[in-house]
């Protein structure tokens, strides 16, 4: 779905309350949930599975007020607010999220709310990116954003967003805002509610979505770091996976431990991009049935 074809219409309103609540529920089933290659409960990467939590409640606040403050706005408070509670800010799932709130709170569709997107949104945005830390200033949407913003006041965030999203490979935030958020949207958001009506535990669920979004898509950081050829084999591995049961059958499970296994041995290999769409998708999810839609179906794990 390209340019400004409207996205999804959140009405009635959702309140505040409500968007702090998917928020933190998102957040917190996204961040838990094994999947293969990605830090979860189970498996600290870099940043310690504690440390994501802690900064949950700074990002909920900020989220939740993304009716009142430009999407910009939004992503640098989250931003600096999850960085002075944890030490750390996932400007990522900041980047997701404000724009989906935004709309939700509004009640308009999404692509009303991108399509809106100014040259302040692009100032606010780059002092995120800042604030993120170093790895966030090296890469194309930096470089983007600061061509739109040396470009005169027409220019605005969108463009920029344009801009990083036609690179080899493209920025994954800037693929989804130039994008109406597609893969979050029309592939993450069904293939979660699909795995919640066949599994109905959470867990599984997530899992089960992230192998489907990865082996339709080519991760975008793996693209990144490894190259197009291991991004390919990733998704052909992931669809392995699922054609052996993914989350449904014993088979599947096993299928998936080894994934895991394969994808943590080298670190390039590690599908950020997938994983901050299943977060978003949650959100969306939560939004729209109530956080006891995935809440509620909470599973004890087994000891790992």
């Amino acid at each position: 779905m390209e340019g400004d074809v409207p996205g999804p219409s959140f009405g009635p309103h959702a309140s505040t309350l409500e968007v702090s609540s998917a928020t933190a529920s998102a957040l917190t089933l996204g961040y838990s949930a094994p999947m293969p290659g990605v830090d979860s409960r189970y498996a600290d990467g870099t940043v310690a599975h504690e440390t994501r939590l802690l900064g949950i409640p700074a990002l909920a606040a900020s989220v939740s007020g993304a009716g009142e403050h430009q999407v910009g706005e939004t992503i640098l408070e989250a931003t600096l607010g999850s960085r002075a509670a944890a030490g750390y800010a996932d400007l990522r799932v900041a980047a997701y999220l404000a724009p989906l709130a935004r709309a939700a709170l509004l009640g308009e569709g999404l692509g009303k709310v991108l399509g809106g997107l100014s040259h302040s949104d692009a100032r606010f945005f780059a002092r995120a990116l800042e604030a993120a830390g170093p790895v966030h200033t090296s890469g194309a949407l930096y470089g983007a954003i600061n061509i739109a913003m040396g470009a005169g006041r027409d220019a605005t965030l969108r463009d920029a967003m344009r801009f990083a999203s036609v690179g080899n490979p493209a920025d994954p935030v800037a693929r989804e805002y130039a994008r109406n958020f597609e893969v979050t949207r029309e592939l993450a958001r069904p293939a979660l509610q699909g795995a919640l009506s066949r599994v109905e535990a959470t867990r599984p669920a997530l899992v089960q979505a992230y192998l489907e979004v990865l082996a339709e898509v080519p991760d975008l950081d793996v693209m990144g770091r490894a190259g197009s050829k291991e991004a390919e084999e990733v998704s052909r591995l992931a669809h392995g996976v699922i054609k052996s049961g993914g989350a449904y059958s014993r088979r599947g499970l096993q299928a998936i431990t080894n994934l895991d296994g394969l994808l943590r041995s080298d670190p390039r290999l590690k599908p950020t991009t997938t994983e901050t769409s299943i977060v978003a998708a949650t959100f969306l999810l939560s939004l729209e049935h109530g956080t006891d839609y995935l809440n509620g179906c909470l599973r004890p794990a087994p000891r790992r």
